[in-house]
């Protein structure tokens, strides 16, 4: 009958311990992972030489409320094909044009369908882990599969833009849409 008693305060503090980092937001570690991916799909991602001329800064830019809590800040200065990355925080389409990989943030969810038809033609490259991203014309979603952080492309937005994903980031894609799975 003790050892019963002794289990309901055990039972209460793991449901506690396992609701709290639901509670706290998105974990950090999973902003971290997502940081890594929008520095590789950087990495394998060629735009037009008139949109990103050699020697150029590479400007990942957030729309939107950040949610990677600092963890982009250890792309700052990083260099990708030659050009070093410059992250910023952008809180309009005007800013946001002037970027070359542009992450919307959920907070942008309900203005989702102007903000890609206003950076359309503009070679951006749309990033985001809203629903439904890469169906409404995103270019790569990133999603959770098996507690893991996998991304879909659209080829569609890309290909429109004269940017080139490579064969191995089509490769790496959970599902590619708009294309065969080719690339250079």
């Amino acid at each position: 009958m003790k050892r019963g008693l002794f289990l309901i305060p055990l039972l209460r503090a793991t449901v506690f311990l396992v609701a709290l980092p639901a509670l706290a937001g998105p974990p950090s570690g999973e902003y971290q992972i997502k940081a890594a991916y929008l520095l590789n799909f950087a990495r394998y991602v060629e735009w037009p030489a008139g949109r990103l001329p050699a020697g150029a800064p590479l400007r990942i830019c957030v729309l939107g409320r950040d949610p990677f809590g600092g963890a982009l800040e250890g792309l700052e200065g990083r260099q990708v094909q030659g050009h070093e990355v410059r992250v910023r925080q952008v809180d309009n389409l005007d800013q946001a044009g002037d970027c070359h990989l542009v992450f919307i943030s959920g907070s942008e969810e309900r203005r989702m369908g102007p903000i890609l038809r206003g950076l359309a033609d503009r070679a951006v490259l749309t990033v985001s882990d809203i629903d439904g991203f890469v169906e409404a014309g995103g270019g790569i979603g990133l999603v959770i599969e098996d507690e893991r952080v996998r991304f879909d492309i659209n080829q569609g937005p890309l290909l429109r833009d004269s940017l080139r994903a490579s064969s191995q980031l089509l490769r790496l894609g959970r599902q590619v849409f708009g294309a065969e799975r080719g690339g250079r």
